[in-house]
C-alpha cells in the first residue's frame, strides 16, 4: 500500500513538472472545480503524470481521470485522499 507521504510527493512533483511555479505547490489549493486556477489541459497533464508515477510504483488499474471528474471540487489534499482510498 502506498503511504500518504508518497502520494503527496507524487502529486507535488507532477504539479511542478506541468506548472513549473513553486508557489503553486500547495496541497490546500483547489485542483478541480469552479475556483481552480488551473487550465483544463494542465489538469489532464497533471493527472496523467500522477497515474504514470503510480503505475511505476506498481499501483495500476485506477482511472484517476474518471475518479477526479466525478467530483465537483477537489483540492490536492482531497485528491491525495481519493488516491489512497483506491
Amino acid at each position: 500500500m502506498i503511504t500518504s507521504s508518497e502520494v503527496e510527493e507524487i502529486i507535488k512533483s507532477s504539479i511542478n513538472e506541468v506548472i513549473k511555479d513553486e508557489k503553486l505547490i500547495s496541497l490546500d489549493k483547489v485542483f478541480v472545480g469552479f475556483d481552480s486556477e488551473f487550465e483544463s489541459i494542465d489538469i489532464v497533464q497533471i493527472i496523467a503524470l500522477i497515474e504514470e508515477k503510480l503505475e511505476n510504483k506498481g499501483y495500476e488499474g485506477f482511472d484517476l481521470l474518471e475518479k477526479t471528474f466525478e467530483n465537483d471540487r477537489l483540492t490536492f489534499n482531497d485528491l491525495s485522499i481519493l488516491i489512497q482510498k483506491y
